[in-house]
């Protein structure tokens, strides 16, 4: 028997913003890969339905305009399904991510369930010295390369090179 090989679905949202589970998701990042080499992935802005906060969309530069013509999440629900089935869903802050994904997933009637893994917790815990653990910060630390801060593909990628750093 080999060992089993674990799969990870590095994940990222963006979000309107707004009160506790009320967020809708505004673009979504994953990233499917063996914690080596990237499988699959999916990059989409998503339409939420729902007016972005003004906070938000100078943070992301994502626009209430530029959601208009998007498709809205249930279109692209079978596809994340598929994709984070059988694996260990990793973020940045995974919780806030996590408990966003869920809650889109409830409003269509499907649950989800997944062992999740948080690189800014594990970061804390193996590097107790770092002065922050901000996906931001750590990126300059470790020398990765984070194009477009507060974007869910780009935010995601640079989650797996942390990730990747954590398990070596």
């Amino acid at each position: 028997m080999g060992k089993e090989i674990n799969m990870y679905s590095i994940i990222d949202l963006e979000t309107t913003g707004g009160g506790f589970n009320k967020e809708r998701i505004i673009e979504i990042g994953i990233i499917i890969t063996d914690g080596k080499k990237v499988l699959d992935s999916l990059n989409e802005l998503v339409n939420p339905r729902k007016k972005v906060d003004f906070y938000v969309e100078k943070l992301t530069g994502i626009k209430n305009k530029d959601l208009e013509n998007k498709k809205e999440f249930p279109h692209f629900s079978e596809r994340i399904q598929q994709m984070i089935s059988n694996t260990i869903i990793v973020g940045h802050d995974v919780q806030y991510d996590y408990r966003v994904l869920i809650n889109e997933f409830k409003k269509i009637q499907v649950e989800i369930k997944n062992e999740t893994f948080c690189t800014f917790s594990n970061f804390k815990n193996k590097f107790p010295e770092l002065k922050s653990y901000k996906l931001k910060a750590l990126c300059e630390y470790f020398n990765i390369e984070l194009k477009n801060h507060h974007r869910a593909y780009d935010d995601a990628k640079a989650t797996f090179e942390l990730f990747k750093i954590l398990n070596e």
